[in-house]
């Protein structure tokens, strides 16, 4: 069971976050398909407590050795269903540690367990976990193949831990235009963008990140490849947190040399690659309008990172896009300073959103299990876009989408309020008290974030109290809650907690308070 006590050690502190993840993708994913299963609920106690039910590992390995030896691979794969039992029963094959049971798990890969996407997750992750165990670099194309809706799920991260750490990886970064080669950088992205959301520092020392990013950039094709700028991108936020990982590690000194060690090497190229992100978003945008498919999603994907001005690119391309590419350039279009952006999205919805006839429906207290209008619409990412925009236009527009039925909409347009000094101060400050009263409680915290960004007294009485829980997981949760939404006025209490005695809040409300400081140096550079 060492394996197993390994895997745990490792597993636990990513899964410290794993609700909070969970909840801000929540609306999405109920959107597209469901409920918290028994299987979610089996990880989360697993994760939470760390007790693992040992004695049903060692029941399905004894059960698997009879099998092994009466009818082969065969009957053992034809006894292994979905349900809280896999994870027990993956793990044993993990332990038995032969051929077999390697190839087993790896068809595991391609079949479809579920159809609820959370729950689905969940077993990819187990067996990621299992192979990296296994160490089964003969399972990695299977893994690369079957990771782009693991990666895009809330627990990405997770499943993208598991795979880089595997032996072998790094020699796919070595092509970076084939398809398993851009699987596996989008997978480098996703543990860089997860050291910000609750991965330890020792993902960074057991995966050698600073080496396979080094390789990455080493065999990057000529130009700015979108996936190779979204991972400098994040590279340089990582390393501007250095400080904090390290403080992490603070009572593991052989770690923390081996964290040094691979940060130096990334440290190495940091000039390098600020000249090369200066000089990344024209070869972008030169590029987007030929593009197509998955590269266009990418390319829009790292303008959305590096906040650049795309509107006389994007718009023609907005206005013959389909729904999830569309929404990707809508979201990049937040940053942009063309005076037509925010008059040009208010038409487009006002075009395709009967807004006022969903205004006058009873506002709904829990999510639709899908999405209350056309895919080709991306309604509330136009909402959350109109953040960039503020005018008395926008402002009255965002004040009709709060009255709508659905409470994702609702929700998307309270996030854009807040930001600037009201226009119309009376209404907005009567819609966000309407807001603190609504049926859904997601609804009424992001009204409530809205109103402490205006300084309202008892909203940020509210969040400072949450900050004072006595569980560990609901204070990392309003650190990064604080974070998101802007709450730069209670930046001193999470300064605070930074020297608390709990680790893991500490860690977090590090990377909240980076985050705020993040913050305000992008608005600092759009004033200039």
């Amino acid at each position: 069971m060492m394996a197993l006590s390994i895997a745990l050690a490792t597993l636990l502190p990513l899964l410290f976050l794993a609700f909070f993840l969970l909840g801000r993708c929540w609306q999405r994913w109920r959107s597209a398909q469901d409920a918290i299963t028994d299987v979610t609920r089996q990880h989360f106690e697993i994760f939470q407590s760390g007790e693992f039910n040992e004695a049903a590992v060692e029941t399905a390995k004894r059960r698997f050795h009879l099998l092994f030896e009466r009818g082969g691979e065969r009957a053992v794969e034809a006894s292994i269903q979905a349900g809280p039992q896999f994870i027990y029963q993956v793990r044993a094959l993990a332990e038995i540690g032969t051929d077999a049971a390697g190839r087993i798990l790896e068809r595991q890969l391609q079949r479809r367990l579920s159809d609820n996407h959370l729950e689905q997750t969940w077993y990819t992750i187990d067996l990621a976990a299992c192979l990296r165990l296994l160490n089964r670099q003969e399972s990695l194309p299977s893994l690369l193949r079957c990771s782009e809706p693991a990666r895009e799920s809330p627990l990405g991260h997770y499943f993208a831990a598991e795979t880089v750490c595997i032996l072998g990886f790094a020699g796919y970064l070595h092509d970076p235009e084939t398809p398993d080669g851009q699987s596996a950088l989008r997978l480098v992205h996703r543990v860089m963008e997860g050291l910000r959301f609750g991965l330890p520092p020792h993902v960074i020392t057991e995966a050698r990140l600073g080496e396979l990013i080094e390789k990455a950039w080493d065999h990057r094709p000529t130009g700015a490849m979108a996936v190779h700028v979204r991972i400098v991108h994040e590279t340089l936020r990582v390393l501007r947190r250095a400080p904090h990982l390290k403080a992490a590690l603070s009572d593991d000194l052989a770690a923390q040399e081996t964290l040094d060690w691979q940060l130096l090497r990334l440290g190495a190229l940091e000039s390098t690659w600020r000249e090369f992100l200066r000089q990344a978003p024209a070869a972008l945008l030169a590029r987007v309008g030929v593009a197509s498919g998955a590269e266009r999603a990418e390319i829009c994907r790292a303008l959305r990172d590096l906040r650049v001005e795309a509107a006389g690119e994007l718009w023609p391309l907005v206005l013959r896009g389909d729904g999830a590419e569309r929404a990707l350039m809508i979201d990049v279009l937040r940053w942009s300073r063309d005076p037509r952006v925010g008059p040009w999205l208010r038409e487009f919805a006002r075009e395709h959103v009967p807004m006022e006839k969903r205004a006058n429906n009873r506002p709904a207290g829990e999510a639709p299990r899908q999405p209350s209008f056309s895919g080709a619409v991306p309604y509330a990412n136009i909402l959350t876009s109109l953040r960039g925009h503020p005018s008395p236009e926008t402002e009255r527009f965002l004040l009709l989408a709060c009255q709508d039925w659905d409470p994702t909409i609702r929700m998307a347009a309270l996030s854009s309020l807040g930001w600037v000094e009201p226009m119309e101060f009376a209404e907005v400050r009567d819609c966000l008290a309407r807001c603190k009263r609504d049926p859904s409680p997601e609804v009424r915290q992001t009204a409530r974030a809205a109103l402490a960004r205006l300084g309202e007294r008892g909203s940020l009485h509210w969040f400072r109290q949450a900050l004072l829980a006595d569980d560990p997981h609901q204070v990392a949760e309003a650190a990064h809650v604080i974070a998101n939404e802007g709450l730069t006025l209670l930046w001193p209490e999470l300064d605070r907690l930074i020297d608390c005695g709990n680790p893991d809040v500490a860690l977090h409300a590090r990377e909240a308070s980076e985050r705020l400081a993040e913050e305000m140096e992008q608005a600092h550079i759009g004033l200039g």
